[in-house]
């Protein structure tokens, strides 16, 4: 069997984990087109923030704004899964009239005032590279000579910060922070000495209070629903809502896959780890080839491997295609809201990544927080 393999990428969706990460503006997306001289287009950030509810206290959202937020969210669930990798504005063409969609729903929902907080929330986020923003420019009285040297400041930083990245490996986490924060005090002083006092000034108030998002915990999506499984091993058939409470690790796996098998240690290590605690882990099997469709040797396999935790056999693909998954193995990690926050593609320890142990930080991460009804 031919299975590629491929690198693990993490996928933390974090907002702010990046210099380089930036934000555009939904309730205001033509005015926040990035201009000529921006190296990428901004990605957007905003369907992230108003999932969260530590946002939505600041917003001060009402009972019932909440609730069509909810809504909204949930009636585009399957599109914000369909783009979590790549954001709204990476998505193609045949998303776009949906993101439109929310973006406008979305302006009805709020206030002004929210819609203006909403706005310096946003522009907290996407950092610096908010300045090149064609609205703000155009606020700021940006001058092309000013827009071309924060261009070069930027294009200055993310080569910066890509260099760090490669170099990861070589640095503690503690010591990646401090080297990105030096990266970050940088570039500030350099933006400061290009913008003039009036310009300070004014950013500043599109900006507002200063917020705190380490305590925000973006989510693209909700968990599908587990639908048209052909059978379940080693359980009785399991529901997404059941698991409510619980930090629920999926991942997608054939068992005749080489790289599914390498991850195997993995899943076992944490299935024994988390007994008796809030974790469940589940497997989803999606048949690659015909030998692969054959129940009793999977269930072999399962046995010979020493794999206890519930499997659910999704011969239609139907999960495969409801999770947008494409490559064996794929992990993903549930919060105890039923959201997901974390995905990993591929080999967990591929090279010696060591992927494993940062996905067992992100379990204990989620195992950590607490449930209640808010976030539901």
């Amino acid at each position: 069997m031919n299975h590629h393999t491929v690198k693990p990428l993490a996928r933390t969706v974090m907002l702010l984990a990046s210099l380089c990460c930036s934000a555009v503006d939904p309730i205001r997306a033509d005015d926040a087109k990035p201009t000529a001289d921006a190296a990428r287009p901004l990605p957007d950030p905003s369907l992230l923030l108003i999932r969260d509810d530590v946002v939505r206290d600041e917003l001060k959202l009402t009972t019932s704004q909440r609730e069509r937020v909810d809504a909204l969210l949930k009636a585009h669930n399957r599109l914000l899964l369909a783009i979590r990798d790549v954001g709204p504005n990476g998505a193609d063409e045949t998303a776009q009239p949906a993101i439109a969609e929310i973006r406008a729903d979305l302006k009805e929902i709020f206030t002004n005032e929210q819609k203006f907080r909403l706005q310096g929330l946003i522009l907290q986020a996407q950092g610096y590279d908010a300045l090149l923003r064609k609205d703000i420019v155009a606020k700021l009285k940006i001058t092309p000579e000013q827009q071309t040297k924060l261009t070069a400041i930027a294009a200055e930083t993310r080569d910066q910060v890509q260099a760090l990245n490669q170099d990861r490996a070589a640095h503690s986490p503690e010591e990646l922070k401090q080297e990105l924060a030096q990266i970050q005090a940088d570039r500030l002083k350099k933006i400061v000495a290009e913008l003039d006092d009036q310009q300070e000034l004014t950013y500043g108030r599109l900006l507002g209070k200063e917020f705190d998002f380490a305590k925000v915990k973006p989510s693209p999506g909700m968990a599908p629903e587990f639908a048209s499984i052909d059978a379940w091993i080693n359980s009785e058939p399991v529901t997404i809502e059941s698991l409510r409470g619980k930090v629920v690790v999926v991942h997608f796996f054939a068992f005749g896959c080489i790289n599914c098998i390498h991850n195997y240690p993995w899943y076992k290590e944490w299935h024994d780890a988390y007994q008796g605690k809030d974790v469940a882990l589940i497997g989803i099997h999606t048949p690659e080839t015909k030998t692969e469709e054959d129940n009793s040797l999977l269930e072999a396999s399962l046995e010979k491997n020493g794999l206890k935790f519930p499997v659910a056999v999704d011969k239609e693909k139907t999960m495969w295609k409801a999770w947008y998954n494409n490559m064996w193995p794929s992990v993903y990690i549930i919060d105890k809201q039923g959201r997901l926050r974390f995905w990993w593609y591929g080999e967990l320890d591929w090279e010696g990544a060591g992927n494993q142990k940062v996905a067992r930080q992100q379990i204990d991460q989620l195992l950590a927080e607490e449930y209640g009804e808010k976030g539901k």
